[in-house]
């Protein structure tokens, strides 16, 4: 299963940061794939929640559903899914660091896993480039608004 993983200093602090990654609704401001959210289950958000996002790759949309299978405030958290295209795990996490908070945004993705081999060219050709750019852009609009948002006055 393929792995992409960032991690960022953010001049904020943790609970902020948590906060931001936190909340759902704002997910299409910072997560550069995701177009709109369609559901949630429950706010706040915890173990157990389940979402359904807009995604859009390539031209083409498509709606996820997602579980949030940990959720242990302020500190991790991590959203499952497994449909027919994608199954994935992604895990959030926020530590002290400094005066700010360190964010750690890691996703472990299988394309078309009851596809295999095709599902392994996918990932390999598309699926991890794309995934190690898009990551790296949503890790940096986190920060960037995050940041903002803290700056005094």
């Amino acid at each position: 299963m393929p792995r992409v993983e960032f991690i960022e200093h953010i001049d904020a602090p943790a609970q902020k940061v948590w906060d931001f990654i936190s909340n759902l609704d704002r997910v299409p401001e910072w997560v550069t794939l995701t177009k709109e959210m369609h559901f949630v289950s429950d706010r706040p958000p915890k173990e157990g929640t389940v979402y359904r996002e807009l995604t859009e790759v390539a031209g083409i949309a498509t709606e996820t559903e997602w579980r949030i299978s940990a959720f242990d405030p302020p500190h991790r958290q991590v959203h499952e899914t497994e449909e027919t295209m994608l199954s994935a795990v992604l895990t959030m996490a926020v530590e002290l660091e400094g005066d700010g908070a360190r964010l750690l945004h890691r996703s472990n993705f299988k394309m078309m896993p009851k596809v295999r081999p095709l599902g392994w060219l996918i990932e390999r050709l598309f699926g991890q480039p794309i995934t190690e750019s898009e990551l790296s852009q949503t890790v940096q609009n986190a920060k960037r608004i995050i940041e903002a948002e803290h700056e005094p006055g």
